[in-house]
């Protein structure tokens, strides 16, 4: 099984050269020779040597698509650990929040404007505005886009 290991990691790390190989054997495959009069398939005379470089350039694209698949898994992997350690952090981030700034928040997730947040909490302006400083300083956030796509996060995990 160690072997297979470090088989396919080389090959992960050689892929390129995986890549050029199969190319140029199978341009060879196809190869021409010339005569004074003729035009002729390199391998019309050895048709076995045609077969095997066949097989070979399958075998490399199968290797290929392996190796693809692999690359694909790790991505998908690292991409899921890192939305579940964000998604971790906010939880967190979210409980050092007051009642009132998670209202405002809750609010603003709706798609409340400011003046509709100020009239349902009847509060001023530059209070709304230090509540929102406020939770986007706590969670590291700068705009009500990202509020919104930290919502997303969260609906899409449940």
């Amino acid at each position: 099984m160690k072997l297979f290991t470090k088989v396919t990691d080389l090959l992960f790390r050689k892929q390129k050269v995986l890549e050029l190989i199969a190319v140029f054997l199978f341009f060879s495959l196809f190869a021409f020779k010339f005569d004074s009069r003729n035009i002729k398939l390199l391998w019309s005379d050895y048709p076995s040597i045609a077969i095997i470089l066949a097989f070979i350039i399958s075998l490399i694209a199968i290797i290929w698509i392996k190796i693809e698949r692999q690359k694909t898994s790790l991505l998908i992997t690292n991409l899921k650990e890192r939305v579940e350690e964000k998604s971790d952090s906010i939880e967190t981030k979210l409980k050092e929040l007051s009642p009132r700034l998670k209202e405002v928040l809750s609010l603003i997730v709706k798609g409340k404007s400011n003046k509709e947040i100020m009239a349902e909490l009847n509060i001023e302006l530059s209070t709304l505005k230090t509540h929102i400083n406020q939770v986007y300083k706590i969670l590291g956030i700068k705009n009500r886009r990202e509020i919104q796509q930290l919502d997303n996060l969260f609906n899409s995990k449940q």
